[in-house]
Parts: C-alpha cells; structure tokens; sequence
C-alpha cells in the first residue's frame, strides 16, 4: 500500500515537472513577493501625461486665484458636490501655496488617455503634477457629445 502510495505522488510530481505546472506556480510564488511600485504611481503617470500635453495654458496669477476659489467652491460639479472624494480632491486648490502653477486644459482630447474631451484644471505643487480636477460634462443632445457645465472657471 505505501508503494502504491509513493509511486502516485512520483507520478504526479513527474506530470508536474514535465508539464510545467511547478514552474509556473514557482513564478506565481516569486511574483506575488517581488516588491510593488509605490502607492499612487499610476496616478503620478495620468498627471505627468497631463503635464507634458500640448493644450496646456499656464494661468496668470489673478486666473490662478480665481480657479482655486471656485474649485474650492465646487463650480465644477453639477450633480456630485456631495461626493467626499470630490470634495477632497477639490480641498487641495483651497489652499495654494506660493510657488503653486495652475495649468488649464480646453475641451482636450486624449488627455490623460480618454477620447472625449476635458475640460478641467492640473495643480502643480513643489514641480510635480498634484492634482487634476475635470469640469464635469453633461450630455447635450444637438451636439450629440458631453459639454462641460461651464466654459472655464477662471
């Protein structure tokens, strides 16, 4: 019986091996303990993409004040003001600092990797791309596409 026993388990381990199966489970196992990118890092991408788009209009500094005060008032939502990641994401234009840019995107395609046009504001903060805020769209039925609730809020 214990023969019997061992020549089974030799046997699946050979089907194993000679199938792969180990191999792949071994790259499963090593794969699952490889250490992952930082937290955010895709986010960083969309913004840098953001960053380095053609459209981009730097805002004077009375354009930048005037966009952060009505992000912060939540101009740019229509239907989801009550939405807290929204609301937080906002609260990051509510207090600039000094060296703070504010760059605007005007009805751009392909920015940050859709096909629909955006509208909407890059924060730059200490060099680095920090937070996007879109102008949300509702849909208008002549044009047949999404227009965004205003034309800029700067």
């Amino acid at each position: 019986m214990k023969k019997t026993i061992a020549v089974i388990i030799i046997a699946i381990i050979g089907v194993c091996i000679f199938t792969g199966c180990i191999g792949t489970a071994g790259t499963m196992i090593l794969g699952s303990i490889q250490s992952h990118p930082k937290e955010g890092y895709v986010h960083k991408e969309y913004l840098a993409e953001k960053l380095t788009h053609p459209k981009n209009q730097l805002l004077t500094k009375n354009e930048k004040l005037k966009a952060a005060k009505n992000i912060c008032a939540l101009k740019h939502l229509a239907t989801n003001k009550n939405s807290s990641v929204l609301r937080d994401e906002a609260k990051a234009f509510c207090s600039l600092k000094k060296n703070d840019k504010i760059y605007f995107h005007d009805l751009c395609i392909k920015c940050g990797g859709g096909t629909l046009p955006t509208t909407g504001y890059l924060l730059i903060r200490d060099d680095e791309p920090f937070r996007f805020i879109d102008i949300e769209a509702k849909g208008n039925k002549v044009l047949h596409r999404p227009v965004p609730i205003v034309d800029r809020l700067h």
